[in-house]
């Protein structure tokens, strides 16, 4: 198959289908023929088991589920110090600054490029 300059090879785009997953949901969908109830019930009630019976990973299991996972923290450092010690007038001035391209030159898309010199 030949394609014409501008012509996407993959007009469809990525499948966004997961392949593992979709096939999980369906092995968890089926009906044990021992106990007669669902797989995915089935699977669900031993994390719950695992969880009441002090199996830490359990626990954290079933609470990402109902909560979703914690934020994760990450350390910034301007000018050898972390985003935490600058002070709020000083973040609003970078802000602006950068919204107006004033801290360095401005790409295409309208946003501001950094100097990576500043991060550590």
């Amino acid at each position: 198959m030949v394609f014409k300059p501008g012509q996407s090879g993959n007009p469809g785009g990525r499948s966004t289908e997961k392949e593992f997953a979709s096939a999980l949901r369906v092995a968890l969908n089926q009906v044990d023929t021992k106990k007669g109830r669902k797989k995915l019930l089935l699977v669900v009630e031993k994390l719950v088991d695992c969880a009441v019976d002090g199996e830490s990973w359990a626990v954290c299991q079933v609470a990402d589920r109902l909560d979703g996972k914690p934020a994760q923290e990450s350390t910034l450092n301007v000018n050898n110090r972390t985003i935490t010690e600058l002070a709020d007038a000083e973040i609003a001035t970078r802000i602006e600054q950068l919204r107006a391209g004033r801290a360095g030159s401005v790409r295409g898309d309208g946003e501001a490029s950094l100097d990576t010199s500043q991060f550590n």
